[in-house]
């Protein structure tokens, strides 16, 4: 049976794609020109093309702005590990003496 993060980033990856696939539909049936104007540029193009750029730009941005977090929190965790990994030899003595009979194995 798959753990709980492969099967939650199954149903991101469907999701996802739903949510693409609704989009292009959405923008193949808006396929008027229209005229785009940002700041300084103005351009002309689709409404289909508008749509789906302006929604694949909106996940760059997205995807830039959860990057940090997410090196932050992998960071993070290697570092938790790391001292977890460390503490066990440690705790393994100091519970084989005050329990005498006792393993690992057992506390587990």
């Amino acid at each position: 049976m798959p753990d709980f993060a492969t099967i939650r980033t199954r149903l991101s990856m469907v999701g996802a794609l739903v949510l693409l696939f609704v989009a292009i539909l959405f923008a193949l049936q808006n396929t008027q020109p229209i005229r785009v104007n940002l700041l300084f540029a103005s351009t002309e193009g689709s409404a289909a093309l508008v749509l789906v750029s302006t929604f694949i730009i909106g996940v760059l941005v997205g995807v830039l702005a959860l990057t940090p977090s997410r090196l932050r929190d992998r960071r993070r965790i290697k570092q938790l590990e790391n001292e977890q990994r460390s503490q066990r030899p440690g705790q393994g003595e100091a519970s084989d003496s005050s329990a005498p009979g006792r393993s690992d194995a057992d506390t587990k």
